[in-house]
């Protein structure tokens, strides 16, 4: 992060980000598909721990008090976070950024899949209805982490209540959520 900062991401090569850690390349590939996947380590690291905070969380508890508890005991590092995301802001393409958080999203969404599945066994319908809801919480938490980190992404307890709103519009149903704004 300290090399991307100082030079930018386009100067900055692999060969340079090994030698600033002492590590060879081929070990820097290991963790790494590319330099860009290390400027969205912060996104890695908080899926590894969503997902074992969630296969955690008590059975009988609601699906949405499971994703709430998950989001919560992520302990994030705010500085990494705030360099990452000026990182991404400053020298990525949209695009590059765009395809990241969905990939993120799809492996959060997947993970809640599973998590359902697992304590639910349902039919073929209730599979479908399952993976729907599934990817409604995953986007739901993805769009209570863009918003925190459009405001500086440094109060835990805004993330926590941003991802409370999120998740209980869902809870409240959509046509309720939708008459609240106007939408219906």
């Amino acid at each position: 992060m300290k090399r991307f900062v100082a030079d930018g991401v386009q100067q900055t090569s692999v060969a340079d980000i090994v030698a600033d850690v002492g590590v060879t390349e081929r070990t820097f590939y290991r963790h790494f598909p590319s330099k860009h996947a290390v400027i969205f380590a912060d996104y890695d690291i908080g899926f590894e721990w969503f997902a074992r905070a969630l296969a955690r969380r008590p059975h009988g508890e609601s699906i949405t008090a499971s994703v709430r508890k998950a989001v919560d005991a992520f302990p994030f590092d705010f500085r990494m976070v705030r360099e990452a995301a000026t990182i991404r802001s400053r020298d990525l393409d949209q695009e590059i950024i765009t395809n990241h958080i969905r990939r993120m999203r799809d492996q959060v969404a997947d993970e809640i899949g599973r998590f359902i599945h697992e304590r639910s066994k349902p039919t073929a319908d209730g599979a479908m209805i399952a993976d729907i809801a599934a990817h409604t919480l995953a986007t739901a938490v993805f769009s209570a982490l863009e918003a925190w980190m459009s405001v500086g992404g440094e109060d835990i307890d805004e993330l926590s209540r941003l991802t409370d709103i999120a998740l209980s519009a869902l809870e409240d149903g959509l046509t309720v959520t939708l008459r609240h704004v106007g939408l219906d």
